[in-house]
């Protein structure tokens, strides 16, 4: 495990950056020693690469040191979120335009009962929405040949209405990609310029509807993303970058930034999950493999499991109404950062979604901002306490804090500092219900998990919602606050291969799915040999998604490495589909509907530097009055530098790390572990210091 350190050596630096909604963090690992440099500088939505460069220029004056490059971006997600991205077109095989606007005929579970319900406005409209001749059977051989005629008409189409990008769906098209490929050379002739993204590349999966809506969402971000990636990577190039730069995928592992050039859709949770990448190898550390990681950054909190010491991946996920298909990483993720807006709706208190961003910020970064926001609340009761300056940027004044709440607490006829408590009772509660939603409402108990904490606030959180789910264990990592950015740093380079099978188990040869997976594995080998040069060890993960005979939906189990037969196949079929259902159904026939593999291959994790170091001086802290629970309260206020392992400290207390604050409320108590891990025990009340 490193430290943060002060100082740069020259010598050979692996680099990260994870660019936030408020913050970009950065991450410089000197190869050599292990030691850590991080900062933070204030996103710039304008032109993201600009923070990214003035963030590296903050911790490393020559890029031609570094060895490995990578980043984390939410362009993509933003753009989708927010519907800023460029005008598309849909084509589609002739009698299914409007197979993409009725979808799946249903809404959302949690909007079931809401009479006020109204779905996203769609990425494409239904007049860029065109038919195209040509027909594939269900096994993916030609009824009809494309019609040259109706691409025509597509490509007049696009140049006259300014399309910025395509993309192609056609039927059955994921067993034979002959037409789309078809499609595109022909537009791409025709229409230069023009972006095209096919089904079969973003999503070679069955599910019609899924399967278009993932090819529009990649449609849709792709201009966005390729110039943005375009930027960056010239940008650092130009600053002395002679290394590939790299780009974290949805998936929790990394590509190159002409594969990601390729498949935009794949950085759509690029920034979130190096975080889950760097819990899941912390775990060695942790005494346990399954945590809760809980991302608190200045615009939204993010929430996810490690199981097993391994991140939960899922094939699928919603974004803006859409089911899109794609190995993605689980994460619920909801409007309650740091920056999180707290107003005045209906004659009671609300906090978010809206968040005051990068820019103005909050009301105590004195740029501008004058609305209260969770910050704020925090900088007014003392418990945020950044060492002079918030990431060497942004100087905190108190008193703007301190009026931003008063305007909104005279209107709700209380005080300012019920108001603040208000406000963080309200965020944590909001945070508690979404680690809920991925615990409990799954039939998993959250009691079972630690919290690992980060962000830039996720400590100053952790405590509260330990205590309201009744979890005893809380673990904040040295470099909580750039540890999305530190996780970015261990992830592996990977590629996920999904393949269509559609047999029941009772009709598969012996050896025929191995004989499957060597081939798709032969495949992914040749793949990462070219994104890394093939100097990597690659690691294979070997997948079926499996059902009963009749069943719509699949579950999705893990093989083991060493060969399966068909009977124990089925035998953790049923294991898995009891263990998440409570019952399973032995006498079924069963289905295998898909092969998935997943191929990783390491790319380093550099030096850790040797942090054994004991106390030898007097632990030092200072003193001021913190609220908690409607009193002021006198609490030690310590440095994080300041503290060595064995350490066991009672709460109330703070830990200032410069880049995050830990909170320790009363009954609480903090332990300093092996590698400067900061362990919180949750509602524990004797006292030893």
């Amino acid at each position: 495990m490193a430290k943060i350190s002060t100082i740069v050596k020259k010598d050979r630096y692996r680099i990260a950056a994870d660019i936030g909604g408020t913050f970009t963090d950065v991450v410089v690992q000197n190869t050599s020693t292990g030691e850590l440099l991080a900062a933070k500088y204030p996103t710039t939505p304008s032109d993201l690469s600009d923070g990214i460069l003035r963030a590296f220029g903050q911790v490393i004056d020559d890029f031609a040191e570094v060895e490995f490059a990578v980043h984390g971006t939410t362009q993509g997600l933003n753009a989708l979120l927010s519907h800023s991205g460029g005008r598309i077109m849909l084509l589609t095989t002739a009698g299914a335009r409007d197979s993409f606007f009725i979808m799946r005929g249903s809404r959302p579970r949690r909007e079931m009962y809401n009479n006020k319900f109204q779905r996203p406005e769609q990425f494409v409209r239904r007049r860029d929405t065109l038919e195209i001749g040509g027909r594939l059977d269900y096994e993916g051989n030609e009824i009809a040949e494309t019609n040259l005629d109706d691409l025509q008409a597509a490509a007049e189409h696009a140049r006259v209405n300014g399309i910025q990008s395509v993309a192609v769906c056609f039927l059955f098209s994921y067993k034979n990609p002959d037409h789309e490929i078809a499609a595109r050379e022909f537009l791409e002739r025709n229409v230069p310029g023009i972006s095209v993204s096919l089904s079969h590349e973003v999503a070679r999966e069955w599910r019609e509807a899924e399967r278009t809506a993932s090819t529009v969402a990649d449609a849709y971000i792709s201009p966005l993303v390729r110039q943005y990636l375009g930027v960056v990577e010239s940008r650092l190039k130009e600053g002395g970058l002679t290394v590939p730069l790299y780009v974290t995928r949805s998936s929790g592992g990394l590509m190159s930034v002409k594969q990601a050039s390729k498949q935009p859709i794949q950085t759509l949770f690029s920034g979130p999950v190096g975080g889950i990448i760097g819990a899941a190898e912390m775990t060695k550390l942790f005494r346990t493999d399954n945590v809760i990681c809980a991302d608190v950054g200045g615009t939204s909190f993010d929430v996810s499991l490690v199981v097993d010491g391994k991140p939960r991946v899922v094939n699928q996920t919603t974004l803006s109404g859409m089911d899109i298909i794609m190995p993605v990483v689980e994460i619920e993720s909801i409007g309650a950062g740091a920056g999180s807006i707290a107003y005045i709706e209906a004659g009671g208190l609300r906090v978010g979604p809206e968040s005051a961003g990068a820019e103005p910020g909050p009301a105590c970064y004195g740029k501008g901002g004058t609305a209260p926001t969770v910050t704020d609340a925090q900088v007014f009761l003392n418990r945020f306490l950044p060492r002079a300056e918030l990431g060497g940027t942004v100087r905190i004044d108190r008193a703007k804090a301190e009026a931003a709440l008063t305007r909104v607490a005279k209107s709700l006829g209380m005080d300012a500092e019920t108001l603040a408590e208000g406000i963080l009772d309200i965020t944590n509660a909001k945070m508690a219900d979404a680690i809920r939603r991925i615990t409990v409402e799954q039939g998993i108990e959250p009691r079972d998990f630690s919290i690992v904490a980060f962000g830039g606030a996720g400590a100053m959180h952790a405590a509260f919602l330990a205590e309201a789910l009744e979890i005893t264990d809380v673990v904040v990592p040295p470099h909580a606050g750039v540890f999305s950015a530190w996780g970015m740093l261990h992830s592996p380079m990977r590629h996920d291969i999904a393949v269509q099978f559609n047999k029941f188990i009772k009709d598969v040869e012996e050896c025929e799915i191995s004989r499957r997976f060597e081939k798709q594995s032969e495949l992914a080998k040749a793949h990462l040999d070219a994104e890394t040069g093939g100097k990597a060890e690659i690691r294979y993960q070997y997948l079926l998604d499996l059902r009963y005979d009749g069943q719509e939906y699949t579950v999705t189990v893990e093989l083991p490495q060493n060969g399966t037969s068909v009977h124990q196949i089925s035998e953790i079929f049923h294991q898995a589909y009891n263990q998440r259902y409570g019952h399973s159904h032995p006498d079924a026939s069963i289905e295998i509907v898909a092969l998935r593999l997943v191929a990783t291959a390491p790319m380093g994790n550099g030096v850790a530097p040797d942090t054994s170091s004991t106390r030898t001086t007097e632990l030092k802290f200072t003193e001021r009055d913190v609220m908690f629970g409607g009193q002021w309260l006198k609490t030690r206020i310590f440095n994080s530098e300041d503290l060595y392992q064995g350490d066991e400290l009672d709460g109330p207390l703070i830990v200032d790390a410069g880049l995050s604050t830990t909170v320790v409320p009363p009954g609480s108590r903090l332990v300093v572990e092996a590698q400067k891990v900061t362990r919180l025990i949750v509602g524990r009340r004797e006292s030893k210091s």
